[in-house]
């Protein structure tokens, strides 16, 4: 009985304790829609899926 008090006590102060301000966006709205397949490309962009585009690395060093 003493330990439900307890654990109630502790989720409602870790409610309370939550910032209730409006969280900002840490990134971007993305450009590729996430409904199509995507990649990304040597660079690290996200861009739509193209098999012609892929980066072969294996093939670029020669391997």
């Amino acid at each position: 009985m003493k330990f439900t008090i307890a654990a109630v006590i502790a989720f409602a102060a870790s409610a309370l304790a939550l910032p209730s301000a409006h969280i900002d966006r840490r990134q971007d709205i993305p450009s590729v829609d996430a409904s199509i397949p995507a990649m990304s490309n040597r660079l690290g962009q996200v861009v739509p899926f193209n098999t012609a585009g892929v980066y072969l690395d294996a093939k670029a060093k020669g391997i």
